[in-house]
């Protein structure tokens, strides 16, 4: 632990109060899932990998807001700061759909106007797009700085970065096949997009001959790092540890999309409409006679 932050206490450090907040919606999600699934039919077990999901969700949110790179990130270094968004825009949504069952989100997107807007957002080039342009607007100096300035301000900046990441995510992880996920090859395409619309705001702060942020220049030096270096190793940190994400998705993908093929092809299964009306509850928890949209 570098001699900076020493001094801080264990609270500071380590916020135990968001650490019990989370403990309490692992808790009421075992609720939601076991007991009262049972009891009032919501829909299928949700199985010990897509519970671990939801776990290694909320275990990014506290590494990334109340470990010491919480700190680190607001007083100390732009590279730690770059490495809690990753963990909230490349870690945390991915995590949290993986971890979420379709029944439990369906009855908050069933009104038809909330549906239409969820739709619109959900689109791969609106939320990709939508997503980009948030995430470059906080990188200016003007508002990066602003939320370091203003706790409201940055409770702003990363409410408006984890929910634009988490509709970009939702083309390549939905959990609903009335708000379906992209076939594997457009996956893999939507994945490089995803990939390139990230060079803009990567080349501005890593190649920049100017310290972008006056806040970080005078912020006490920890581990000898000075400013210039720190902002290098922000681009780094904002480009490499994403892209290391994506090509793992893309390769899941594509190896999905082969076994397919090889498989005689066809609809994935979440995508095969219902055999009719006599036909069973599918593994989503859908109703046979629902309609169910075509990709």
């Amino acid at each position: 632990m570098p001699a900076a932050i020493r001094g801080f206490s264990v609270s500071e450090l380590w916020h135990p109060w968001l650490l019990a907040f989370l403990l309490g919606v692992w808790g009421a999600y075992a609720l939601v899932v076991g007991p009262l699934r049972r009891t009032r039919g919501w829909g299928p077990p949700v199985p010990p990998g897509q519970a671990a999901c939801f776990a290694l969700a909320l275990a990014a949110v506290y590494l990334a807001e109340g470990t010491p790179l919480h700190l680190l990130s607001e007083r100390f270094l732009l590279s730690a700061h770059m490495l809690q968004h990753v963990l909230l825009t490349m870690g945390l949504p991915p995590l949290l759909l993986l971890g979420t069952p379709g029944w439990l989100i369906r009855p908050f997107l069933r009104p038809r106007q909330v549906a239409a807007a969820f739709r619109l957002f959900t689109h791969p080039l609106v939320a990709l797009v939508t997503f980009h342009g948030v995430y470059s607007l906080w990188h200016l100096p003007v508002l990066y700085q602003a939320a370091l300035y203003n706790r409201l301000v940055h409770l702003l900046e990363h409410a408006t970065i984890v929910s634009t990441a988490t509709l970009m995510w939702w083309a390549l992880l939905s959990p609903l096949p009335e708000f379906p996920r992209l076939p594997e090859p457009a996956q893999i395409l939507y994945v490089f997009l995803m990939s390139a619309a990230e060079i803009g705001v990567f080349a501005y702060i890593t190649y920049n001959n100017q310290v972008l942020y006056d806040f970080y220049a005078r912020a006490p030096r920890v581990w000898g790092i000075d400013p210039r270096m720190d902002q290098q190793l922000a681009g780094i940190v904002m480009k490499v540890t994403p892209t290391l994400v994506m090509v793992a998705v893309m390769a899941a993908a594509f190896f999905r999309w082969a076994r397919r093929e090889e498989a005689g092809g066809g609809l994935p299964a979440g995508r095969k409409p219902p055999a009719g009306p006599g036909a069973a509850v599918r593994a989503d928890g859908d109703r046979a006679g629902e309609p169910h949209p075509q990709v």
